[in-house]
């Protein structure tokens, strides 16, 4: 089992009633049937720290009996499928008390591609839901979907949630295969309803041939898209390695070469008459590179420890066992939700 999340355990004793918001997180191995909890998932879900942490076959007996079936399903779709997992369902606390939490998690691969363990981030939203609302009504949430690519590009997304207070920002994260081989990479906030729409636009967009910085101008003058801010796209050909890059809004990717990172020296502004606003760089990656693509909410003093794990990152084989490591680092408490794309140049 890899390494646990966090080994801290508090001294034994029932906890106090967790506040909503507060975020815990979980590691589960399948291959040793261990369990390891953070202080605050304890906490949330009203146990006793000093208890063994619950497996994934135990667990369902802390949820309510009506949202089961839905944990089942997230469960089994992220270790069958390697689907992320990103919903909600009710707990029952030992003092028959309800709560409400989102879980969002992954699968850990083995060197088969099969899931060896699975880690979720889980978070107390109680208060942020109406009371006696059931969670089979209304929308329901957002799948993202699995990120595939070029068979070059090792590809993973970490998603950090944002606490209180939550606003009606979001992030997106998306890869599209191209013909001939080559990728779309994008990431960004945006605000407003139905982000399937502006997908769709950089899908279309992006299979039409139309470059990054010109993608991103087409997307302001789109009325119909939700409103956009702090995108990075990304173009890559995976012949020459070739990477094409622009921004909306002050997000630079991060590059780690030799156990070191950087951020990329970001686009010169285009001259006045120019097609597009914005500007492109273009770099020639590295077998063996590693680029951190990440959303505007991510806070500088994150950016800061990120670059700074240089040398644990050069030490990963797989790009999951980079988001491992960037979940242990950067926790939750963000003012609004953050993503960080994972992109290992393989071949």
């Amino acid at each position: 089992m890899p390494p646990p999340v966090s080994a801290d355990r508090p001294p034994a004793g029932h906890p106090e009633g967790a506040p909503s918001g507060e975020v815990g997180r979980a590691e589960w191995g399948l291959l040793t049937d261990e369990a390891d909890w953070s202080v605050e998932l304890y906490r949330i879900l009203g146990l006793d720290p000093s208890a063994p942490a619950l497996t994934l076959d135990e667990l369902p007996a802390l949820v309510h009996e009506d949202d089961r079936p839905r944990l089942t399903a997230m469960v089994t779709g992220c270790l069958v499928d390697a689907r992320p997992i990103d919903g909600e369902f009710r707990v029952r606390r030992p003092d028959d008390s309800v709560r409400t939490v989102h879980m969002r998690g992954e699968p850990v691969l083995g060197t088969d591609g099969g899931a060896v363990s699975m880690w979720a981030v889980i978070r107390d939203v109680s208060e942020l839901r109406p009371r006696g609302r059931s969670l089979g009504t209304g929308p329901p949430p957002v799948r993202r979907p699995l990120l595939q690519g070029p068979p070059t590009l090792d590809l993973a997304a970490h998603h950090i949630p944002g606490a209180p207070p939550v606003t009606a920002a979001a992030d997106w994260c998306d890869v599209l295969e191209l013909p001939g081989g080559a990728a779309l990479l994008s990431v960004g906030d945006l605000t407003g309803p139905d982000p399937a729409t502006l997908l769709g636009a950089v899908h279309g967009l992006a299979l039409a041939g139309i470059r990054p910085s010109q993608l991103l101008a087409t997307l302001d003058q789109l009325d119909t898209t939700p409103s956009l801010r702090g995108a990075v796209c990304c173009h890559y050909e995976p012949q020459n390695r070739n990477f094409t890059w622009a921004r909306s809004g002050r997000p630079v990717p991060l590059l780690f070469r030799g156990g070191t990172g950087r951020r990329l020296t970001a686009p010169d502004d285009p001259p006045p008459g120019a097609d597009s606003p914005y500007g492109q760089a273009e770099l020639t990656l590295r077998p063996g590179d590693l680029l951190l693509v990440h959303t505007e909410r991510l806070g500088e003093p994150d950016v800061a420890r990120l670059l700074g794990l240089g040398p644990r990152l050069s030490t990963a084989r797989t790009a999951r066992e980079c988001v491992r490591l960037l979940a242990g680092e950067l926790g939750a408490g963000q003012r609004g939700d953050a993503c960080v794309l994972v992109v290992r140049v393989s071949g």
